[in-house]
């Protein structure tokens, strides 16, 4: 299968895409789409993942303990950093291109009475239960995209569906709510009826909103308490998704009867994390840190991981996808104490309906300066990156939006002599 055969179905899947519409519901969407494909996800059980921050992380390391355990796992996160086809995980690695091509295509050719009514987000939810179906998987795990309620994958309703809810903080506002219960609320809204949800222990006005969820549904709650004791071997925000994973895969392998790795095994599958997550690369005698950090609370872990470290301040590329200035601001603000100087570049990822644009570098300059950090505009992305790896700093970093990591980690990997 040649390189050109995959960039061909990914131009497919993204003209077969449409728009999404106002007042049109997902959920409902999704559920006829997945009739004409026959409701490949009906005999998934699943594992359903939610949050505002570490969903990734957690996932990944879920992934990690359930295939040392001798199962079979497909995954779907989002978004990508190297390659589309991160979207569809099988056995522990990204679908392979001829069969992340086969799948496609049987699924176009099922959807066309839909042409144009489903989102991209959705048509790649679609792919990946298709491609979960097919291969048989033991464990579906599926990260929420926004949200829970609302969102596409909320499809889910396997009787052995366990649903996973991170912490919760202020984030896609404009979409979920304007308060940590309403967000909550939002999350919650995978819960499974006379299911299993375990919840990271956080403020006591989100868990009375999850325990409330939960009692409608006849659900059981499990709330999984912060780390008492630190992992040197893990950054501190990464602790408590290790945490979150454990538990979860404890609770099915005693479910459904298997045994979980032994201890020797365990240690190594904490490096089982998602790229541009607290990922450090070697680069043109530098050592980059590649973290998406994107909102007020993943950027105060980013930041309170490199205090306690020791780290920074260090010359920064960073830039912010599409937000409010408030959380412009704020974001800022976070990030701030480990910033020497920031380099502010322009970022454009995707094509057609599928498109993700930073905020303008000038407008996050202006927000900086009124921060007093020392900044500069620089809007050509591989300038900006050049520019960074002139400084004779060691250590630098990059943050501010996953989307920028996506673009920024392959211009790093491609470099001679970069290692991971």
């Amino acid at each position: 299968m040649s390189g050109m055969d995959f960039d061909h179905v990914l131009r497919l899947m993204f003209l077969f895409a449409g728009k999404r519409q106002k007042r049109r519901s997902s959920v409902a969407a999704m559920t006829r789409a997945l009739q004409l494909l026959g409701n490949p996800h009906s005999n998934l059980r699943t594992i359903h993942v939610t949050g505002t921050s570490g969903k990734t992380s957690t996932c990944y390391y879920l992934r990690a303990l359930l295939e040392a355990s001798g199962r079979r796992t497909g995954l779907t996160i989002s978004p990508h950093i190297h390659t589309l086809s991160e979207r569809v995980q099988i056995g522990g690695a990204p679908l392979d291109q001829e069969r992340f091509c086969n799948y496609a295509n049987q699924m176009l050719d099922l959807l066309e009475p839909m042409r144009g009514e489903l989102t991209y987000f959705e048509l790649m939810i679609c792919l990946a239960l298709w491609a979960f179906h097919k291969e048989k998987v033991d464990y579906a795990i599926v990260e929420v995209g926004i949200g829970g309620t609302r969102d596409a994958t909320n499809v889910l309703s396997h009787d052995q569906k366990v649903a996973v809810i991170g912490p919760i903080g202020l984030d896609h506002t404009e979409k979920l709510g304007s308060t940590l219960e309403e967000i909550a609320a939002q999350k919650a809204g995978i819960i499974p009826k006379d299911g299993t949800v375990f919840v990271a222990d956080q403020s006591p006005e989100v868990l009375e909103v999850i325990r409330d969820r939960a009692r409608v549904f006849g659900a059981l709650v499990g709330v999984v308490p912060q780390p008492t004791s630190p992992d040197n071997q893990l950054p501190k925000f990464q602790q408590h998704n290790w945490a979150m994973a454990r538990t979860v895969a404890a609770y099915l392998a005693k479910r459904d009867g298997f045994d979980l790795p032994k201890a020797s095994q365990v240690e190594a599958l904490k490096n089982n994390t998602p790229p541009a997550r607290f990922e450090w690369l070697e680069c043109h005698n530098h050592r980059i840190l590649l973290d998406g950090a994107h909102s007020p609370p993943k950027m105060a872990s980013l930041v309170e991981t490199l205090r306690t470290q020791g780290e920074g301040p260090f010359p920064t590329l960073a830039t912010l996808s599409r937000a409010p200035d408030e959380k412009i601001v704020e974001t800022l603000a976070t990030l701030k104490p480990v910033v020497s100087h920031l380099i502010i570049c322009d970022f454009v990822l995707g094509q057609d309906n599928k498109v993700k644009t930073s905020v303008p570098c000038h407008q996050i300059a202006r927000v900086a300066r009124s921060l007093a950090i020392e900044c500069t505009v620089i809007p050509n992305l591989e300038n900006a990156v050049d520019t960074l790896l002139s400084y004779p700093d060691h250590k630098l970093l990059v943050t501010g939006s996953l989307y920028l990591a996506a673009l920024v980690r392959p211009l790093l990997c491609s470099a001679p002599g970069t290692t991971i």
